[in-house]
């Protein structure tokens, strides 16, 4: 249905377009041959995009430092060391790992035989370690206890004393990395928080 109460647009005559579109033709013409030398301005991001973006880059310094704190990266040596001893009734074993020097071990998990009627106790770097002796898991198994892992630097040792009545064989697996020592002296720094202990 028309509406009857729309005014009927202005007219041109022939003449009156063709002149304007040839106006319009050397507008476009002119804005060709003379590309404007105006330098835009770029737009300035705002303070809070900033500081997002400062933000999301330091969780990834952090997420990377983490990665690297869990896992070897490039450089690091991967351990996998195997022992195996058979000892009489009241005797000891020790199973040791020496950390070379100028690294550190990063101790992801062991395994040992379990033997019935013996004693397992863990040392690591000389102090000994009450807790991780209920973490020993069965020779079979491979799987990490400790994450992240624990850091040593000098040695790690397991000793099984045999409390049987007859000889038992014991064997243990060491899994983990060695790794530069001074790869580790990174501090994680927060330049937000640095501005702010400098604001206050």
């Amino acid at each position: 249905m028309v509406n009857a109460n729309i005014a009927p647009q202005a007219e041109l005559d022939i003449d009156e377009r063709i002149a304007e579109i040839e106006r319009f033709l050397e507008d476009q013409e002119n804005k060709i041959k003379k590309p404007t030398t105006e330098k835009l301005e770029e737009p300035s991001p705002p303070e809070d995009v900033l500081t997002l973006l400062k933000k999301i880059s330091e969780n990834q310094e952090i997420e990377r430092k983490r990665y690297e704190r869990n896992n070897p990266v490039t450089g690091d040596d991967p351990i996998y060391d195997w022992a195996e001893a058979t000892i009489n009734p009241g005797q000891a074993v020790d199973f040791i790992y020496i950390v070379p020097e100028g690294r550190s071990f990063y101790f992801e998990y062991l395994n040992v035989v379990h033997n019935i009627d013996t004693y397992y106790s863990i040392w690591i770097d000389g102090a000994y370690q009450p807790s991780l002796s209920y973490a020993l898991q069965d020779f079979g198994d491979h799987m990490q206890i400790y994450k992240p892992p624990k850091m040593a630097y000098g040695t790690i040792r397991i000793r099984c004393l045999n409390m049987w009545v007859a000889p038992q064989t014991y064997a243990t697996f060491f899994r983990g990395f060695n790794r530069f020592y001074r790869s580790i002296n990174r501090d994680i720094t927060y330049e937000s928080l640095k501005k702010q202990e400098q604001e206050t």
